[in-house]
C-alpha cells in the first residue's frame, strides 16, 4: 500500500497550479498529462533563464578586465613596432641584419583581431544579460541584428546558409538588449524549422529595409518546414509551442510584447513545407541625438595632458598608463578613497579616467563628492565600466554627461577624448 501510494503521489499533479474542469458527471476531470506539467515546466524555465542572465553578466564582467589589458598592451606594442618599422631598411636585411619587424607586427595584429572577436562575444553576452533594462535610447537596428546573428550562428550553421541583407534604416527608440532578444529568438526559431544536414539546400535570410511609410523593417525568412495553417493564428499565444517539451512557448509571445511596447508590430506569413517569414516593423525615432563619431581620427598633434587613472585592477591600470604615457603625464591610483585624498588636497588633472565599479567607494561616489567640491574638475571625469551594472550604475551611465567607455577600452576614442580637453 505504501509503495503504491508513493507512486500515486509522484504522478498526481501539484495542487492549485491550474483549474480542474468538471467532467460530464460533475466530478473534476484530470487534465491531460502534458497540460498537467506545463506550468511547473514554465516556472523552471523562467528560473533557468534568470540564472543564465545573471551568469552571463558575471562572466562578461570577469572577462572584460583581462581583455582590457590584453588589448591595450597588444595595441601599445604594435604602435611601438610600427614606429620602429618606419625606419626599417630592407636592403640592410638583405645584407644579413634580419629584423623580422614586419612579421612581428603582423603577428600582433592577428592577436588583436582574435581579442576583438572575444570582445564581440562578451558584448553579446552583456546585451543578453541587460535584457531586463527598460531604458530606451536611439538604436541602429543593423548593429542589433548583426549581434543577434552572431549569437544564433551556432544554431544555424549545421542547418542552413546565413544571408544578411542589411540596408540602412531609420534609427528607432528602443531598449537595445530587449530588441536583440527578439531578433535572436526569431533567428533561432528559423534555424530550428530546418532539419540538420542539408546546409546547401536551405537558407536563413535576415534583412533590414525602410517601408513606404518610413518605418524600419526587419525580416527573418527561412526555407524550413513552415507553419501549419491551423497553428498560424496561435504562434504568438503564450505557452503555445510545436516543439514538445523542448519548447517553452514564450519566445514569440515575449517578442510580440516587446515590439508592441515600442509601438511596432510583428507579423508572420508561412506555407507548410515552404518556410516562414517573420516581419518586425518599428516607427522611426522622433528625437535625434547628436553624438560623436564612434571611431574618431586620432589628432596629429596634441599638447601633453595630465591624466589620473583610477582602477582597482592593477594590470588594467598599468596597461592604460603605459599606453597613454606617450604624449601624456600619467599617474595611477588603485582605489577611489586615495584618489579623493589627492584630489581634495588640490592636485589637478586634465583628465580623470575612473573605473565605475570598485570595492568600497565607487567611481559614482567619488564623482558625486568631487562634483560637490570642485564642479570644474568633475567635468573632466571619463568613466570606464566592464558591465554587470547594478540598477544604480545603469541609471548613472544613462544620465551622466561625462563620457563612459565600455571595457575593453577603445584606445582611439580615449585618446581623442583626452585630446579634446579644454577644446583642443
Amino acid at each position: 500500500m505504501g509503495d503504491d501510494g508513493a507512486v500515486e503521489d509522484l504522478e498526481r499533479e501539484p495542487s492549485g497550479l491550474e483549474p480542474k474542469p468538471a467532467s460530464s458527471n460533475g466530478h473534476a476531470a484530470a487534465p491531460p498529462k502534458s497540460e498537467r506539467w506545463q506550468f511547473p515546466h514554465q516556472a523552471v524555465e523562467r528560473h533557468r533563464m534568470a540564472a543564465l542572465t545573471t551568469l552571463s553578466a558575471g562572466v562578461a564582467h570577469q572577462i572584460n578586465n583581462p581583455l582590457t589589458y590584453l588589448l591595450v598592451n597588444l595595441e601599445h606594442v604594435t604602435r611601438k613596432l610600427r614606429a620602429a618599422n618606419a625606419s626599417y631598411d630592407p636592403m640592410a636585411e638583405l645584407a644579413g641584419a634580419k629584423s623580422g619587424l614586419p612579421e612581428l607586427v603582423q603577428s600582433l595584429q592577428h592577436a588583436i583581431e582574435g581579442a576583438n572577436r572575444i570582445k564581440q562575444v562578451v558584448q553579446d553576452l552583456l546585451t543578453f544579460a541587460q535584457g531586463s533594462a527598460e531604458h530606451c535610447r536611439l538604436v541602429d537596428l543593423r548593429g542589433v541584428v548583426e549581434s543577434a546573428a552572431q549569437m544564433a550562428w551556432h544554431e544555424i550553421r549545421h542547418r542552413a546558409r546565413l544571408r544578411k541583407v542589411l540596408a540602412e534604416v531609420p534609427l528607432v527608440e528602443a531598449n537595445e538588449a530587449r530588441l536583440g532578444q527578439v531578433f535572436l529568438s526569431l533567428l533561432v526559431n528559423a534555424a530550428q524549422a530546418i532539419p540538420e544536414g542539408q546546409v546547401d539546400r536551405h537558407e536563413v535570410r535576415v534583412a533590414t529595409r525602410t517601408d513606404d511609410r518610413g518605418n524600419a523593417v526587419v525580416e527573418v525568412t527561412d526555407t524550413g518546414t513552415g507553419i501549419a495553417p491551423d497553428d498560424l493564428p496561435r504562434v504568438f499565444d503564450p505557452f503555445f509551442t510545436t516543439k514538445g517539451l523542448e519548447g517553452t512557448g514564450l519566445g514569440l509571445a515575449m517578442s510580440l510584447g516587446t515590439v508592441k511596447s515600442l509601438g511596432g508590430e510583428i507579423t508572420v506569413s508561412s506555407a507548410a513545407g515552404q518556410g516562414s517569414t517573420f516581419r518586425v516593423v518599428l516607427r522611426p525615432a522622433e528625437r535625434v541625438r547628436a553624438s560623436a563619431p564612434s571611431s574618431p581620427d586620432e589628432p596629429r598633434v596634441a599638447p601633453r595632458r595630465s591624466v589620473l587613472v583610477i582602477d582597482d585592477d592593477p594590470l588594467v591600470a598599468r596597461a592604460l598608463a603605459r599606453a597613454l604615457s606617450e604624449g601624456n603625464e600619467v599617474e595611477v591610483v588603485a582605489d577611489a578613497e586615495h584618489a579623493l585624498v589627492r584630489l581634495a588636497r588640490g592636485e589637478l588633472y586634465d583628465v580623470v579616467l575612473c573605473d565605475l565599479m570598485m570595492p568600497g567607494m565607487t567611481g559614482m561616489d567619488l564623482y558625486a563628492e568631487i562634483l560637490r567640491r570642485a564642479p570644474k574638475l568633475a567635468a573632466r571625469f571619463v568613466f570606464m565600466t566592464g558591465g554587470a551594472f547594478t540598477p544604480r550604475a545603469r541609471a548613472f551611465v544613462e544620465t551622466v554627461v561625462n563620457p563612459c567607455l565600455q571595457k575593453p577600452i577603445d584606445m582611439r576614442r580615449l585618446r581623442s577624448i583626452i585630446a579634446r580637453v579644454n577644446g583642443t
